[in-house]
């Protein structure tokens, strides 16, 4: 299997953000594509899914959240994919939990545009906070594919804000880099790198899923939630390889070695929980 090298590391690192070539194999690339489509079709179709999908600027459908709590074959799987636990333990630590998920399209001729920003809200501190992008489809400057500036999360909060007050003219700039991707591609962008899109006007969908993970020392130094959304989460993160495991793909051909974190709990099978784990729910209360 292929894994993330220490060089990359470094450049994403360096530059808060990284382009990783085909990690997604066909076989499984067919079964994203096709399930992924189904759900974007229930949106546009008004049915279960559209209820928790956003709108960008324009009122068009563009970002679906809770990707797991929508009935599919496919985001669990990913999720657990060995790849992706392995970049995760050796960038964030071994005490990684799984945070948000997310299914983010632009349609053909007419998708949403999303203005420069950095995503949540960002700290001073320069943790390594990022989303993990996974592309399903090829992303160009014609069907807008995000672009960066390199080195922007080492920015402060103020220089930051003030380039992103200036909205689309962060396209012009000479440093901004179009992140175009083929199919099976994955993107890492920390959270704090500023980063945006232009309106999808070609003929083309572009879909990527969005994973970003947190860890319990972190979330006890900020206070995002109450400690039992973790628990959820991590509970959530071991059902997601055991689904790996037992509906494994033919490309696959290891699966990642997660050990649960000593102040976490095991996750047992009987557990049906509600994997719409809604961060409100959990808000943190003094």
């Amino acid at each position: 299997m292929r894994k993330i090298t220490n060089e990359e590391i470094q450049f994403f690192n360096d530059n808060g953000y990284l382009i990783l070539k085909k990690v997604i194999q066909p076989d499984e690339l067919t079964v994203i594509q096709q399930e992924s489509q189904r759900l974007i079709d229930e949106i546009l179709d008004e049915g279960p899914a559209d209820e928790w999908c956003m709108r960008g600027p324009e009122g068009i459908p563009y970002y679906l959240t809770y990707l797991h709590s929508h009935p599919n074959e496919f985001s669990l799987r990913l999720l657990g994919h060995p790849f992706i636990g392995d970049l995760l333990n050796r960038i964030i630590g071994p005490d990684f939990v799984p945070c948000y998920e997310s299914l983010v399209f632009k349609l053909p001729k007419h998708g949403s545009s999303v203005r420069w920003h950095r995503d949540g809200n960002a700290i001073r501190e320069n943790l390594p906070i990022f989303n993990v992008d996974i592309y399903i489809d090829k992303s160009t400057v014609d069907n807008g594919c995000v672009w960066v500036i390199p080195k922007s999360h080492l920015w402060s909060i103020e220089k930051a804000q003030e380039e992103i007050d200036k909205g689309e003219e962060n396209f012009n700039r000479s440093d901004a880099v179009p992140a175009e991707v083929e199919p099976g591609d994955i993107l890492l962008h920390h959270t704090k790198v500023l980063h945006g899109s232009k309106i999808n006007t070609s003929d083309t969908l572009r879909r990527v899923i969005y994973f970003d993970q947190r860890t319990p020392k972190w979330n006890e130094h900020y206070k995002w939630w109450q400690t039992d959304f973790l628990i959820q989460r991590c509970k959530m993160y071991q059902r997601a390889l055991h689904e790996r495991s037992t509906n494994y793909y033919e490309s696959d051909t290891e699966q990642f070695a997660y050990e649960v974190p000593s102040d976490m709990p095991t996750w047992d099978p009987e557990d049906a929980f509600d994997l719409r784990i809604k961060h409100g729910d959990y808000r943190y209360i003094e």
